[in-house]
This record gives C-alpha cells, structure tokens and sequence, in this order.
C-alpha cells in the first residue's frame, strides 16, 4: 500500500509541474500575417489577355491559345487554339 501511495504522490506532483509549466509557456502566442499590397503576385505579363468569366488567352507566335480556370477543382484546362490570322478575317 505505501508503494502506491508513494506513486500516486509522483503523478500527482509531475501532472502540477506540467500544468504549472504549460500556463506558464503556452497559450498566448501573437501571429502576424504579411498580404501583398496587390492582388496577383509578380508583374503582369504581356503575353496574357484576360477574356472574363475565369477565361484567359496566351499569345504563342501566330496563335492564341485560350485557358479556363475551373475553381471546383483549382485547375487550368485548355479550351482551344485559334490562329491569330482567323482572328482578323
């Protein structure tokens, strides 16, 4: 009986410790967050055409490959291929 009295007096004191140390230590932590000043990151290139509704165009030589951002599944598909020439007929 006294050695498991003795043991139930170790926990007993180790779980004050661990209390005492964590009110002491954790808890109160300040988090800082940094945003850009700008909505997109870098410098806006030319070769890209905004065209709406999740839609971009990507000048390449003599064509204009049209991209659509599907947001449900945060991925870019390609939607078509147009020569530059089709475009101004």
């Amino acid at each position: 009986m006294e050695g498991q009295a003795r043991e139930l007096r170790r926990i007993r004191i180790t779980l004050i410790f661990l209390v005492i140390v964590t009110l002491i230590k954790g808890g109160n932590s300040d988090v800082s967050t940094d945003y850009p000043e700008f909505d997109f990151e870098g410098e806006p290139q030319p070769n890209i055409i905004q065209l709406g509704d999740g839609r971009f165009g990507v000048l390449n030589f003599d064509y204009l490959e049209i991209y659509e951002y599907d947001s449900d599944h945060n991925k870019v598909k390609k939607v078509k291929e147009i020569s530059l020439d089709e475009l101004n007929e």
